[in-house]
């Protein structure tokens, strides 16, 4: 059977027209099974091979006095092809609709009306299988994506350049207006697949989302075809055949994260809640920017953040926020708790909390929906941001959530599995609401004795948190030490004795250089800069300490990431003296980078 020959088999001579004269037998077998009269198919398929494609000006002419009849021709063999089941009974009613397709596709003067252009694609569409059966189906639809992608390419054969010149318009029009038909036909159909999900005997009209999605692969590039993009990803999938192709979600998201493809925001979303490989590539898109930077511009990725839509999507769907979560999991673990990770991670998470709060409150999912593993006394008290709670209160608040994440701890004790993922679920909350713990070290620059140890606990914790018990005390000894030196350096006037010998290289400007990473230098250089922003001892007094600290902090990412924070707290609660402080530091911070 010749119904559907490869448009690179179809006949084309540089003389005059082509004369059809077709096969006795082939016709009797046509009219058996084709609905149409003999007389009428076989005009419309003598004038298709006539045509050709319509390289004389004669031709053009009869053409155009024909293109009404061929409109109503089109739309007839559309409204019958509907009828069918299958491309396969397609092909079987009417065995001559891929070669007069075909012909006709190839005709730019057929190709440049836009009423019979959009019958052409509609009678296409039809004949395109969305899950095809047998050999048959599969070589039509690799016949009618080859066709589409042939008729929308930029480049075109000399003959249907010149054509196409001829009349009035230029290759890269043709093209465009082909592409702009073809995409509002298919749009259009798109739109029109609604199933109520019960199955009829005849094709589910979502058969048609999952061929559209096959028909435009090639084409996800092209600027003109994202409104079928768009209106494929947002099409409701109320039944298992309105599911996309894998192909065709796997070349928008390749397209999307390449810069190829633009497309909404709510479409990108739709995308991502549809295809889970999208959605990783897109986190770890946004993980390797942070991680390409030892110490990226935290402005910088607070706006990387914001574009990336990722905190939207998470706050509207559930599940997206959890598989976000699972990811900054395994990279936390995998990285020993990466100090440009724990920004990215209090980012996200700041940013996905805001775009929570203009959510209808009967539509919002309640915090325990997103935060299953975590206990809800110490949700609440992390997931309050410190400008909502009163500055006299913060000590409290803080003094609660150590108790709470001391707690998790003692009710597991009789679990060394139970214990250790509770206190990693704690101290990964902990990680997102990072905002507490420079509150914290905000507040033992003046805490009393009681509260300091109480505070130095949960600092302790967020830098090293799975820690065995006698590493432990010892950090929490090193730690008490280091407070000590810097009160007597920052809060009193008489010359403190030089620090510790593990704490020497670190705060003693005479000392020997800085080494790298000491167990607690952490933890230390978040105490000294806290020291630096919130006393009260002018600068002079501790330059050079301050100098040489900087010489450490400045390949310190953690540093700059607690001088943002600092400065967001400081923007919702303004105090002149404080700026300048941290105007200095940042200066400090900048020159030490640059040297």
């Amino acid at each position: 059977m010749c119904a559907l020959r490869p448009c690179s088999e179809i006949p084309r001579r540089a003389g005059g027209p082509e004369k059809f004269t077709p096969d006795k037998g082939w016709i009797r077998t046509m009219a058996q099974t084709c609905p149409f009269p003999e007389e009428v198919v076989d005009f419309w398929m003598n004038k298709a091979v006539a045509w050709g494609q319509a390289t004389d000006l004669s031709t053009q002419v009869d053409v155009s006095l024909h293109l009404g009849k061929l409109r109503s021709f089109l739309q007839q063999l559309h409204q019958g092809l509907q009828l069918t089941h299958s491309t396969t009974e397609a092909m079987r009613s009417f065995p001559f609709v891929g070669q007069f397709l075909g012909r006709l596709c190839w005709n730019p003067c057929v190709g440049a009306d836009e009423g019979s252009l959009d019958c052409l694609l509609q009678c296409l569409w039809r004949l395109h299988s969305a899950e095809p059966q047998n050999a048959v189906e599969r070589r039509a639809n690799q016949w009618i994506r080859s066709l589409l992608h042939h008729l929308s390419a930029e480049e075109r054969d000399g003959t249907a350049q010149t054509v196409v010149k001829h009349l009035g318009c230029s290759p890269l029009d043709y093209r465009l207006t082909f592409l702009k038909n073809m995409v509002s036909s298919l749009v259009r159909e798109v739109r029109e697949s609604r199933c109520s999900g019960v199955h009829l005997p005849e094709r589910c009209l979502c058969d048609n989302v999952r061929s559209a999605s096959v028909v435009c692969v090639p084409l996800v590039t092209c600027p003109e075809v994202a409104p079928l993009i768009g209106a494929l990803l947002q099409c409701p999938a109320v039944c298992d055949r309105a599911a996309l192709s894998e192909e065709f979600l796997e070349a928008v998201s390749a397209a999307l994260l390449g810069k190829k493809l633009v497309l909404e925001e709510e479409e990108v979303m739709s995308l991502w809640y549809r295809s889970l490989p999208s959605l990783e590539r897109a986190v770890l898109q946004l993980v390797e920017f942070a991680l390409s930077n030892p110490a990226p511009s935290p402005a910088a990725l607070d706006q990387r953040v914001a574009d990336s839509l990722l905190p939207r999507a998470a706050a509207l769907q559930c599940p997206v926020f959890l598989i976000i979560s699972d990811i900054f999991r395994t990279l936390l673990l995998e990285t020993q708790g990466n100090s440009a990770l724990r920004a990215l991670l209090q980012t996200f998470t700041r940013h996905f909390l805001l775009s929570l709060r203009p959510l209808d409150p009967q539509e919002r999912l309640p915090l325990k929906a997103f935060f299953p593993r975590t206990p809800q006394s110490l949700l609440t008290l992390l997931l309050q941001n410190p400008t909502e709670v009163p500055m006299e209160a913060w000590l409290e608040h803080l003094l609660c959530i150590c108790h709470s994440l001391q707690r998790v701890e003692e009710e597991e004790e009789d679990d060394a599995i139970r214990r250790r993922w509770a206190l990693f679920e704690g101290w990964f909350l902990l990680l997102q609401c990072g905002d507490w713990v420079d509150v914290a070290a905000q507040l033992l620059v003046s805490s009393g004795p009681d509260a300091s140890s109480s505070l130095l606990w949960l600092l302790t914790f967020y830098h090293q948190p799975m820690e065995l018990e006698q590493q432990k005390a010892r950090t929490l000894t090193e730690a008490g030490e280091a407070l000590d030196y810097l009160r007597a350096l920052f809060l009193t006037r008489t010359p403190p004795p030089l620090p510790p010998e593990h704490l020497r290289a670190l705060l003693d400007p005479t000392g020997p250089p800085c080494p790298p990473w000491p167990p607690v230098a952490c933890l230390i250089r978040h105490l000294l800069l806290s020291f630096a922003l919130f006393s009260h001892a002018p600068l002079s007094t501790f330059g050079e300490v301050v100098r040489k600290a900087l010489g450490c902090v400045a390949s310190c990412p953690a540093a700059a990431w607690f001088l943002a924070s600092a400065e967001r707290r400081l923007n919702a609660l303004p105090d002149p003296r404080v700026h300048s402080r941290l105007r200095t530091i940042q200066e400090g911070l900048a020159a030490q980078d640059t040297t």
